[in-house]
């Protein structure tokens, strides 16, 4: 059980002295790729979105979840 912590400290001792602050921030961070979903015209109103949709003769979506956004209850 010590080599093994022994070789995860010495692993993440090594991974500090590589990685700046900064890359460690960015490798964390979401890339532009990951953010598409921020670009689409959600609506909260739901009649208003229904008739949004018909009037552009596209689909509704619907996103429909029940509880803490994060997962907490």
């Amino acid at each position: 059980m010590r080599r093994i912590a022994l070789v995860l400290l010495l692993a993440a001792a090594a991974w500090a002295e590589e990685a700046s602050l900064a890359d460690r921030v960015k490798a964390v961070l979401p890339r532009p790729d990951e953010e598409r979903w921020l670009s689409i015209p959600w609506r909260r109103d739901l009649l208003s979105a229904r008739e949004e949709a018909e009037k552009a003769g596209k689909p509704l979506f619907l996103w429909i979840m029940d509880g803490d956004p994060l997962g907490c209850t």
